[in-house]
């Protein structure tokens, strides 16, 4: 049972693609150019919105995570005659990792106290926001 939120964000991009993410190289996967940029752009964002007036968050604490993404188109526009599917092949569940370790970098904490994730997929074009919405509540 959630306690309450303690903190709420937006990060007003959304991060890149899976296969944006990474350059493979001899000595293992690497954070691409496009990944950097993202977490330099992202972590300004979240920092931003830190009130330094609450109290920190606190280690060792069970929390639950609200991830919201809002893309900017959910559905294909040639559904069902021209496209394959009705929905945009963009899979978030290989972003959650990412917004995840951006968080415990920015907040202080160890990403392994998200005990709960909640993951939402939203178009962008309805809500008038491209991006992540973010919410941390205690459990």
């Amino acid at each position: 049972m959630s306690r309450g939120c303690v903190f709420k964000a937006e990060i007003p991009l959304l991060p890149p693609s899976v296969n944006r993410m990474y350059v493979y190289t001899r000595q293992g996967p690497r954070p691409s150019s496009d990944m950097k940029k993202f977490k330099a752009k992202a972590s300004t964002a979240l920092t931003k919105q830190i009130s330094f007036t609450d109290k920190p968050l606190k280690k060792n604490t069970p929390y639950k995570l609200y991830l919201d993404f809002h893309l900017q188109k959910l559905l294909n526009k040639g559904w069902p005659k021209k496209a394959k599917t009705k929905f945009k092949k963009r899979d978030v569940s290989n972003l959650i990792k990412v917004v995840e370790d951006l968080l415990s970098w920015c907040l202080g904490i160890d990403d392994s106290c998200f005990l709960e994730v909640s993951v939402r997929k939203l178009d962008g074009s309805v809500s008038g926001f491209i991006g992540v919405k973010i919410e941390v509540h205690e459990v």
